[in-house]
Order: structure tokens, then sequence, then C-alpha cells
């Protein structure tokens, strides 16, 4: 073998060495890629399955919030008008009114109408009054009102008006819309006629308008405030037992007498108001016949017509009857 044979063989030694190299490298650059992109993909499919649940459970939540938000919106535009009677047996009525008044001041509200009755030997004392009171103080009204005796009945009524106040609502936003256009063309009109008309037609929307907001605050004034009506009565005679009855002859003697002197005394009480009825119509009566027998006086009855002839005829007769009585006795 020749000098020039031995130095190629380490030269393609090293260049078989350097291919071996460069393909080793260019493996594990693959493998190292590919368990890289393994990797990532594992990573992608598992955020991928994982990221369907949470947009569940996110969606979940969400409409969960979403109703409670919804469902308090509505509870919170919800309007209710409140009224109320109560019934309470106090010791003195006068004094439980006092009371109550105050309560109702004290919670903000006021005093519409107030009665009171003042006891008698017959009667017991009684007051009324009607009190508005703000709506979240109710509750808190009718226990102090429980607190000053003895309830007899409580009666609570609401009534949701919601619909009523949201119709009313859009009602007067839909004439203030066409109040302002009225507005706007009558200030653009020019002929007397079209002003007239616009005018008309104004005035009839805006009165329109008028009473739908008198009807809104009525009805906002009902929802802030409830209308109470409490009936304080003071303590009542206590009713006498019921009677049997006459059970013998003594029992139904003294029934008897005690029915005598309540007719007598009714006959007595019947006279007592036609009394002064029967004097004067007998002082009328007596006027009269004073008056009839002076006029007699003052007028005899006189002439031969009425004069009254005795004789053959007998007494009392008038001069024809005894003229014929003569003809005949003869």
């Amino acid at each position: 073998m020749t000098s020039t044979t031995r130095s190629r063989l380490p030269r393609r030694r090293w260049a078989t060495l350097a291919a071996t190299l460069v393909c080793a490298a260019g493996l594990l650059a693959g493998c190292s890629a590919g368990g890289e992109s393994g990797a990532d993909m594992s990573a992608a499919d598992e955020a991928g399955a994982v990221a369907p649940d949470v947009a569940a459970d996110g969606g979940a939540e969400a409409g969960v919030v979403g109703s409670a938000v919804e469902s308090a919106t509505q509870e919170a535009d919800r309007q209710v008008v409140q009224t109320g009677s109560l019934r309470v047996t106090v010791d003195d009525p006068q004094a439980a009114a006092d009371a109550v008044v105050a309560l109702a001041e004290r919670t903000g509200g006021r005093v519409d109408s107030r009665t009171e009755h003042a006891a008698t030997d017959a009667e017991a004392g009684t007051a009324s009054l009607t009190i508005r009171v703000p709506s979240d103080e109710v509750t808190a009204t009718v226990d102090a009102v429980r607190e000053l005796g003895r309830v007899d009945s409580i009666d609570l009524d609401a009534q949701d008006v919601t619909a009523a106040a949201q119709d009313l609502d859009a009602r007067i936003r839909g004439l203030e819309l066409s109040v302002a256009r009225m507005e706007d063309l009558l200030a653009r009109t020019t002929t007397t006629k079209d002003v007239v008309d616009a005018e008309n037609a104004l005035t009839e929307r805006q009165t329109r308008l008028e009473e739908l907001q008198a009807q809104r605050a009525r009805l906002a004034d009902a929802v802030a405030l409830s209308t109470l009506t409490v009936e304080l009565y003071g303590p009542g005679i206590v009713p006498a037992a019921a009677d049997p009855g006459p059970r013998s002859f003594l029992d139904g003697l003294a029934v008897g007498w005690q029915s005598f002197v309540v007719a007598l005394r009714a006959v007595v009480v019947v006279v007592g108001v036609l009394l002064p009825w029967l004097a004067f119509v007998g002082a009328v009566v007596a006027a009269w016949v004073a008056a009839v027998r002076w006029w007699r006086r003052r007028h005899p009855v006189t002439g031969t017509d009425d004069a009254v002839v005795t004789g053959a005829g007998g007494p009392g007769l008038p001069p024809a009857a005894a003229q014929a009585s003569a003809d005949t006795t003869a």
C-alpha cells in the first residue's frame, strides 16, 4: 500500500464519523421535537377536555346569577297596596287613641280620621282611627297596637298593583311624547285654523296627561303609605243572666205587674205627648161654641113664618098646621 492510499483512509473515516454524528444529531432533534409536539398535543387535548366542563359550569353559574338578579329586580319593582283593620278592647279608649296617633307619627305616617265617644251608663267608650303608615312599618305597627289591649280581630290585605302602575307609566310616557310633538307642531303652524286645531288637540292631551299623572300619584301614595283602621272599645257592661221565665203564680203575678207598669208608663208618655194638642183643640172648640152663642144672642130669630101658634092644634104648631087641625075638628 502506498503512502497516498494511507493518507486517504483517515479522511474517509473522519467523513464517515462526521456523517454519523450529523445523522445522530438529526434523529435526536426529531425525537425531541416529536416529544415536545406530543406533549403540546396532550396538553391541548386536556385543555379541550376541561374547557367544556368549565364553560358548562360557568354558564350554569351565570344563569343562576342572572335569574337571581332578575328576581331581585322584579321584587324591587313590585308595588303592593296594603290595607288592614284591627279591633282591640282596651281599658281607656281615649288614652289608647292618643297612643295610636303617637305611633303613626313616630313611624313617619299620619292620621286621616279620628272619632271618639265617651263612656256612658249604658254604653262603653269607643274610638275609631284611620292611620297611614309606611308600607315597611305595617308589621311593627300591628305589633305595637297589640300591646294596647286584647286584640279581638285583625284583617290585613295586600293587593299587587304592579301591572296597573306600569300601564299608567307607559300611558304617561306616550302622552308626554304626544304633547311634545303637538307643541312642536303648534310652534311651526302658520294659519289660524291650524293653530286653533293644534291648540285644541294640545289641550285635550294635556288634560288627559294630568289626569293620568294624578292617578299615578294616588297609586304611589297608596303604595308608599298603607291604610290601617283601628277600632278601640272600652270594657263593656256585663249582660245580666238570661231570665228563665216565671215558674209559679207569684212569679207570673210579678211579671204581669211589671208589664202593667211598663204599659202604664207608655200610656202616660203618650198622654204627655198628646196633652198639648188636646188643650189646643179644646181651646179652639170652646172659642167656636162661644162665638156661635154670642151670634145667636145678637141675632134672635123673628117673623110670622117662625112663630109658634098654640091652640087647638096643640102647642108648637105653625099657623097652617093649626088651621088644618081646626078644620078637621069642626
